[in-house]
């Protein structure tokens, strides 16, 4: 049973979660439905084949299309709507710019077809800049630059989780937008090896955009143990409240296909030896399964867990509010429009 006071919070909120891999499998949504999740944010591209990309927005598409229960998001004014009308809204989002190749037209023709978040890398160079796990962050290229005008110029927010240091810090200077990190927790609370947590000055830079940080609940981003506490996850609210301030904080819970219980521990091997073998995940930031999510919110069903935890935390039901999703909502409006 979940508290009754947190419980009604949790209903009439704008719930958003930011990164949502775990749509992969499209059958999950049902899970954020159930968790109350007013806005969910698949990841439909990244460092894989571009007609994979085609295939799966396509395949979402056709899946809001048959469902009453479900609508794209394509402005801010959408989520209101969805939120009155009992629906979850989709917003399209890519972890990584391969798919744009070095045609910046094709912004254009994704953001047309939902895509409005835009991360530029995942861990590794590409043609816009460079990667969290790289051994020399070379900054944001002269095309990285083009393609931060055109997100500006399109309504597409830019996204800098898993990318450098230099880069993000140079893409924030760029960019005449808010720009976020969807599913990035700070490295003050956990050191991981590389750039995938991110340090102070990123976190003030993006709050200093106008954008916010996601808190993620990936395991190896929380702290040295495959089944983090809500407290162990929740200290990394407080710090992004501390460093970037209560404005500057939101959700990208990152649940993905290889996670406990979606996945049984011959299938999440699998699902983690792939993602090491092509290079997009390296050392001890990405430990070995299982990845069991925080105590209480290990699946997105109990969502309302988080609500009750923050609450508990001592946050006011505007703060929380505000963390859940309205945060967010907010750089949806500045750089989509209302």
């Amino acid at each position: 049973m979940y508290i009754p006071e947190a419980k009604q919070l949790h209903d009439k909120s704008i719930i958003i979660d930011g990164t949502c891999p775990l749509l992969q499998d499209t059958h999950y949504i049902d899970w954020y439905i159930e968790g109350g999740v007013t806005i969910v944010t698949p990841t439909v591209g990244g460092p894989v084949p571009t007609q994979l990309t085609f295939n799966y927005i396509a395949l979402l598409l056709d899946l809001i299309r048959s469902r009453d229960d479900l609508v794209l998001i394509e402005s801010a004014q959408d989520v209101y709507d969805a939120k009155t009308q009992g629906k979850t809204g989709v917003v399209f989002h890519f972890q990584g710019t391969d798919p744009i190749g070095d045609n910046l037209n094709n912004v254009n023709l994704f953001h047309k077809l939902g895509v409005k978040i835009m991360q530029l890398t995942y861990n590794v160079d590409n043609l816009v800049g460079s990667g969290a796990q790289v051994d020399e962050d070379k900054g944001l290229t002269d095309f990285g630059r083009q393609f931060i005008e055109r997100c500006n110029h399109v309504g597409v927010i830019v996204d800098c989780s898993h990318t450098g240091v230099k880069t993000t810090l140079e893409a924030i200077k760029a960019s005449k937008q808010p720009v976020i990190c969807s599913h990035s927790n700070p490295k003050q609370v956990f050191k991981t090896q590389s750039d995938r947590n991110i340090n102070d000055e990123q976190i003030k830079a993006i709050a200093n955009s106008g954008g916010v940080v996601g808190v993620a609940g990936f395991p190896g981003f929380i702290s040295s143990s495959s089944n983090p506490s809500m407290d162990q996850f929740l200290q990394h609210v407080d710090h992004l409240v501390n460093i970037g301030g209560i404005d500057h904080v939101s959700l990208g819970i990152d649940y993905y296909t290889g996670q406990h219980p979606v996945a049984n521990q011959e299938e999440a091997i699998k699902i983690f030896d792939e993602c090491v073998a092509a290079g997009v995940w390296t050392g001890p930031d990405y430990p070995r399964p299982p990845h069991i999510y925080p105590e209480g919110i290990e699946t997105p069903k109990t969502m309302p867990r988080l609500t009750e935890a923050l609450l508990g935390r001592g946050y006011s039901e505007q703060d929380t509010q505000k963390i859940l999703g309205l945060n967010l909502l907010r750089v949806y409006k500045d750089v989509w429009g209302r």
